[in-house]
């Protein structure tokens, strides 16, 4: 039967392939990114560890306190820690910039990581004085050595020093917290760690021993934690132990999206299911006689129930099949769109388990949408089927009540669709509204850290710093440059405790903290940084002068709310080893540090010159486009130091948009999912109509007699539809005013019950149904009254 009605066939196997290729695709990025297990061995019994306190969560690990975790806990098997390294690679062709880890020799043993080549690190590697061995990490592996075998037991040399090569990591083998090159013991690097309150980067990662249980893990945890602050009060008061499921933490700044996108897509489906049972409902009334006249000659309820399933079983498989298609498609596309930084994306595929999602959804959409018909079949009265002129029957009223229920659940549905889909839209052009503290058109920046073998002491950075400065600012097209470290926008940051000279002296671990940063040459102008009051740095804020700092708007406003911060003084560190007291010489507008939609931090800014670092970043701002001085600035850098490789050479526009990048994918998502339950709800008022003014020729052929006219047909139609949309839209929002409170963490600056967004899209929708109504209005119009009774 589905071959004799090629139209029909067509028109529900696309509308399946909507909807499941849009649910395939999503599916499989969830398979990928929440559900397809970390690539270690046993993964569910991986447990990341790092400090707490009252003002501080996710700190990392202080070095001689995972010593003291390590030795007393009874919950892991081991308990491993890693810490990032800033590795420059030379020696070779050209400098890099690696992504590389400090580990302690048991961590890939711990993950259950064996290399493909060469060994892992043993014991002997791990501590003070040992001779440097690195793993080097598969990409790194082809894209440097040609996956060369040989590259075993050969010497590389990793921020000035020689270190071997002991071992390959597989291709499969991940790291979720940054690229991962190269990794070295951390023992040889351990002798610089030994202070409690140094917390340097150091994460611990540990094996739950079987039987033992997360929670039991807290507890022990907490125990040597209570005993840690009795014995080094100065350094560990208030300080705790944050535990969390590795395969949790990796995660869960992208799950809500996911778990969103899921419930947008399982609508559309349920969407399109009620438009094919509609399409199956109508089809099921053409056919009444025949099938009653089946029944009349025998054929039992089970058979007919068996064929009508049968039929949307297989326009289930053939939408599935074309679905799959659509999937493929539709994962290209967002692997494209989807920010690197998003964990695990790089393992999205349509493997089994996805095409076994999708064969399992076929059959069970079949199930969805054949219901309704195959009930229909197998309760048509024969007698009233068999009769002429059976379209008014009430079999007939009672189908035509449960199309329009389905097509009122369409509306609903994708109404609540659509109203999440413009609090995205909302939530995303505020974000671009958001102003970021500085000016991002025409500004270039590039990231590099100065190695300590060439750069051992603070003078040589001064130095450093002053000839890059000289020579960037000698580029044709550069009309300012500086540096700072850490970038705005980059998501990294340093934080301190610190004081004011007029404030109370804080207790120990009650101290305020701030973000800080440290800068030279004409940061602020090249940035376009507002100065409200006061002065910026200049060269006599040097290693002889007195330490001076700049504060941003929200600090000087939370500890000089009515006086003039320019002239106080603040300092930094703990109260038992505080640093020189500042003065503050003046204060900047705001900056983003965390992103665009962050909580604004309290700053203050350094001079390069009183502070030396070697991680840093050049700003350049230029007279045109900034890309185009890439490799002007690359030659620039190697005429200062021919071994100092960088790296993250971009625009800071880039920066900007990489910001908003995640709000923006889920918009567009979102939007589309939602634009296309529009779609189908549309097709579904009309084909409604369209089917009521077919089964009411007759009624509309006499009322056109009686005298009715047309504009009289053409308001009766649209008042139909009207009511449907109505309808739906009256539930809609009743439903989408519980369900967009769940995205109330994916919005930003809008409520999730925003009554503009509710108003403008319940119009939106109307308006579409009005739309879908106009065919079958004008149909209805055309009517002819003596053709209509004839028939009848």
């Amino acid at each position: 039967m589905l071959v004799k009605n090629p139209g029909f066939t067509l028109v529900a196997v696309l509308t399946l392939a909507l909807g499941i290729g849009a649910n395939t695709a999503i599916f499989s990025a969830v398979n990928a990114v929440l559900l397809r297990p970390l690539p270690y061995g046993d993964p569910h019994r991986l447990v990341l560890l790092n400090e707490e306190t009252k003002l501080f969560s996710g700190m990392s690990v202080a070095w001689p306190n995972y010593i003291d975790w390590r030795d007393q806990n009874r919950s892991f098997e081991p308990l491993a820690a890693v810490q990032p390294a800033q590795l420059n690679l030379t020696g070779m062709d050209r400098p890099e910039r690696l992504g590389g880890w400090n580990v302690t020799h048991d961590f890939f043993s711990m993950l259950g990581v064996r290399p493909i080549l060469g060994r892992d690190f043993l014991p002997d590697d791990d501590h003070a004085g040992a001779r440097p061995v690195i793993l080097l990490g598969y990409g790194l592996f082809q894209r440097r050595f040609g996956a060369d075998p040989g590259v075993v037991g050969r010497t590389v040399i990793l921020n000035g020093h020689p270190s071997s090569v002991v071992g390959v990591l597989p291709a499969s083998f991940r790291f979720y917290y940054g690229d991962a090159d190269v990794f070295r013991p951390i023992g040889p690097l351990a002798d610089a760690l030994q202070e409690r309150d140094d917390h340097a980067g150091i994460y611990v990662v540990g094996r739950l021993k079987p039987g033992v249980t997360l929670d039991a893990a807290r507890v022990d945890m907490d125990t040597i934690a209570r005993r840690l602050e009795r014995g080094y009060p100065k350094t560990n008061t208030g300080n705790r132990v944050a535990l969390a499921l590795l395969e949790n933490d990796v995660v869960h700044g992208i799950q809500p999206v996911l778990l969103v996108l899921s419930a947008a897509v399982g609508f559309v489906l349920l969407i399109a299911c009620a438009n094919v049972a509609s399409l199956l409902l109508a089809r099921a009334t053409a056919r009444a006689r025949e099938i009653a006249i089946r029944c009349a000659l025998g054929a039992g309820r089970r058979r007919l129930l068996r064929q009508v399933l049968t039929e949307s079983s297989l326009l289930a498989l053939l939408g599935g099949g074309l679905g799959l298609l659509l999937a493929a498609w539709l994962t290209d596309l967002l692997l494209g769109m989807v920010p690197s930084s998003v964990p695990r994306i790089d393992e999205l595929r349509l493997d089994a388990t996805v095409l076994g999602f999708t064969l399992v959804l076929s059959l069970v959409t079949g199930l969805l949408f054949g219901l309704a018909p195959a009930w229909q079949s197998c309760h048509a009265g024969v007698a009233e089927s068999l009769k002429e002129g059976s379209r008014g029957s009430s079999g007939g009223r009672r189908q035509q009540r449960f199309r329009s229920i389905l097509v009122t659940s369409e509306v609903a549905l994708s109404l609540v669709l659509l109203i999440g889909a413009g609090l995205m839209a909302r939530s995303f052009l505020r974000l671009r509204d958001v102003d970021p503290g500085f000016r991002p058109d025409d500004l270039l920046s590039a990231q590099f850290v100065l190695p300590q073998t060439a750069y051992p002491d603070d003078a040589r950075i001064r130095v450093f710093a002053d000839r890059l400065l000289d020579r960037v600012r000698a580029l044709p097209g550069v009309t300012a440059a500086g540096l700072v470290n850490p970038l705005p926008l980059s998501l990294e940051g340093w934080q301190t405790d610190f004081w004011t000279e007029d404030g109370p002296v804080p207790a120990r671990g009650e101290a305020p903290y701030s973000d800080y940063h440290v800068v030279a040459g004409d940061y602020f102008k090249t940035m376009g940084i507002r100065l409200i009051r006061g002065r910026v740095f200049g060269d006599t804020d040097n290693e002889t002068a007195p330490p001076v700092a700049l504060v941003n708007e929200t600090l000087a406003r939370r500890f000089w709310p009515d006086r003039d911060p320019v002239g106080r003084r603040m300092r930094t560190g703990s109260t038992d080893a505080p640093g020189p007291w500042m003065t503050v010489v003046g204060v900047v507008a705001d900056v983003k540090q965390y992103g665009l939609d962050s909580e604004q931090k309290t700053q203050f800014y350094r001079p390069l010159r009183q502070l030396p670092l070697r991680p840093l970043s050049l700003v350049v701002r230029t007279a045109a486009d900034p890309a185009g001085l890439t490799p002007a600035l690359r030659q620039a850098f190697a005429s200062v130091d021919a071994d100092l490789p960088i790296n993250k050479v971009r625009p800071m526009g880039q920066l900007l948009d990489d910001a908003s990048a995640p709000k923006r994918l889920s918009f567009l998502l979102l939007g589309s999912f939602a634009a296309t339950a529009l779609l189908l709800a549309a097709v579904g008022i009309y084909g409604v109509l369209a089917f009521s003014v077919a089964q009411r020729t007759q009624e509309i052929g006499i009322r056109m007699a009686l005298g009715a006219r047309r504009r009289d047909v053409l308001w009766m139609v649209f008042g139909q539809g009207l009511r449907l949309a109505l309808a739906g839209v009256a539930l809609g929002v009743t439903a989408a005013l519980g369900v967009t409170r769940l995205m109330s963490g994916l919005l930003f600056g809008v409520s999730p019950t925003d009554p503009a967004t509710l108003v403008a899209v319940s119009a939106l929708l109307l308006g579409v149904a009005l739309l879908a109504c106009v065919v079958p209005a004008r149909r209805a119009t055309r009517v002819d009254p003596l053709v209509s009774l004839r028939s009848e």
